[in-house]
C-alpha cells in the first residue's frame, strides 16, 4: 500500500504549480483495492477523481486494435508482428483473470465513464465541467475511424499580396492558378467525392469554385481569426498605431486578444464542435485560413499552446494529416505556385521586453494599456474612448 501511494504523486504534482489543474493517472488499476487507494490519497486533499473504464468484448475490434496500434508501440519495436500479437493477447488474458470491473451498484457514488465496445457509454455522477467535457470528448471520438485530413488555405488573396491581415477580399491571379491546380490534384488522386468544408469568406468560396467536388459545406466557425480594430492593416501599421498591443501579442500570442477581436484561444473554443465532427469522418478536405488551420493541426499533432500560433501553414500547399499508431503524421504537398509569405517568426523574449521598456506605458502617444478581468489587453486612445475587448 505505501509503495503504491508513493507512486501516486498526483497530490504533490498539484501542489508544485497552481496552474496544474488536471492530472491523468495512466495506470491499469485493475482491482477495487487499487482504486480505493487512489480515492484515499486524493479525496482528503479536495481532488475530484473520475475513473474511465474501457471494456471490450468484441473479438474483431480487439484484434484490429492490437494489430493497428498495440504491436506498433515501443515495447514491440523490431518484433515479428505475429509474435507481438500473440504476446499482447496473452497480456489481455492475464489482465482478465485479475480485473475487477466497476460495479454499477457498489460504485454508484463514484464519478466514472464506462465505455463498452467503443460505442456504448455509461456515465455516472459527473460533478464538474471538466468531467462533463471529458464525457463529451469520449462520446465523439471514434478510435476505429482512420480519419485522413487534407488541409489547405485559400488561394492567395489581394490582402495577402498587400501584406494586410483579415479582410474579405477575392483571389489574385496566382490564387486562382492554385485553386485550379488543387482541383486537378483532387481528380488525379480520386478525391473528387471527398466532402469539402470551408468558411463563409469570399477567398475560400472562390477557391472552392474551381474544384470538381460537389459536396461543399460552409461553416462560419471556420472563418479566420477576427483581428478587430487591426483588420485590414499591415503588421507595420499595427506596430506604428498600437505599439503596446503589437508587443503584447508577441509576448503571449495564444492568449492575446485583438482589441474588439479574437485570440487563438477563442478560435480553438469555437472550433471544438467541428474538430469533434472531424474525428468521425473518413476523409475531409478543409479549405480555410492560417490561424484556423494552425489550431486544427495543433490538435491532431498534439502540439502545445505555445507552438500553435507559430505553426507554418504556407499558401498554395496541401497538408495531409494521416493517423498512425499513437498519433498522426503530417505531409506537405506544394504545387509550385508563387505566393506571398504570411508567416511571422516568433520573437525572442529579450527583444519583446526591450520594446516594452522603450514604450511609455502611461503617457505614450499611441495610448496606454488597460487590462480587463480576463487578463486580455485593450488600448485607450488619446481621445480616451476605451476599446472593448
Amino acid at each position: 500500500k505505501q509503495w503504491y501511494l508513493r507512486r501516486v504523486r498526483v497530490v504533490e504534482w498539484f501542489k508544485e504549480d497552481p496552474e496544474n489543474c488536471v492530472a491523468i493517472l495512466d495506470a491499469t488499476n485493475t482491482t477495487q483495492d487499487r482504486r480505493d487507494l487512489i480515492l484515499e490519497r486524493c479525496l482528503p486533499e479536495g481532488i475530484q477523481v473520475m475513473f474511465i473504464e474501457s471494456v471490450l468484448d468484441d473479438a474483431l475490434i480487439e484484434e484490429s486494435n492490437i494489430r493497428d496500434h498495440k504491436i506498433r508501440c515501443p515495447d514491440y519495436q523490431g518484433c515479428d508482428p505475429d509474435a507481438a500479437f500473440k504476446d499482447f493477447s496473452s497480456r489481455i488474458q492475464n489482465y482478465k483473470k485479475a480485473y475487477e470491473t466497476l460495479c454499477l451498484n457498489k460504485d454508484r457514488e463514484l464519478s466514472f465513464i464506462r465505455v463498452s465496445d467503443i460505442t456504448q457509454f455509461h456515465i455516472n455522477n459527473l460533478v464538474s465541467t471538466v468531467q462533463s467535457k471529458s464525457a463529451y470528448f469520449l462520446m465523439n471520438i471514434r478510435p476505429h475511424t482512420k480519419t485522413t485530413l487534407y488541409l489547405s488555405r485559400h488561394g492567395e488573396s489581394l490582402f495577402n499580396e498587400e501584406g494586410k491581415i483579415g479582410g474579405d477580399t477575392n483571389l489574385t491571379d496566382n490564387g486562382i492558378r492554385y485553386a485550379k491546380k488543387l482541383g486537378k490534384f483532387l481528380q488525379e488522386n480520386n478525391l473528387t467525392e471527398v466532402p469539402v468544408w470551408t468558411s463563409i469568406m469570399k477567398r475560400t468560396i472562390e477557391t472552392c469554385s474551381h474544384l470538381p467536388n460537389q459536396n461543399v459545406q460552409r461553416y462560419k466557425c471556420l472563418n479566420e481569426i477576427d483581428a478587430g480594430r487591426c483588420d485590414g492593416l499591415t503588421y507595420q501599421q499595427i506596430e506604428e498605431r498600437y505599439p503596446e498591443e503589437f508587443a503584447l501579442r508577441d509576448l503571449d500570442k495564444y492568449n492575446y486578444r485583438y482589441p474588439q477581436g479574437e485570440s487563438y484561444q477563442d478560435v480553438c473554443c469555437r472550433l471544438e464542435p467541428i474538430i469533434m465532427d472531424l474525428e468521425k469522418q473518413d476523409q475531409v478536405l478543409l479549405i480555410c485560413h492560417q490561424a484556423v488551420l494552425r489550431c486544427i493541426v495543433g490538435y491532431f499533432l498534439n502540439l502545445s499552446t505555445e507552438e500553435i500560433p507559430y505553426i507554418k501553414i504556407p499558401l498554395h500547399t496541401v497538408i495531409k494529416i494521416a493517423p498512425v499508431a499513437y498519433g498522426c503524421e503530417k505531409e506537405e504537398i506544394n504545387f509550385g505556385v508563387e505566393s506571398s509569405v504570411t508567416h511571422r517568426d516568433k520573437q525572442t523574449q529579450e527583444s519583446i521586453e526591450r520594446r516594452l521598456l522603450a514604450l511609455d506605458m502611461s503617457n505614450g502617444d499611441s495610448g496606454t494599456i488597460t487590462e480587463n478581468k480576463n487578463g486580455h489587453s485593450g488600448v485607450i486612445d488619446d481621445d480616451r474612448d476605451a476599446i472593448q475587448t
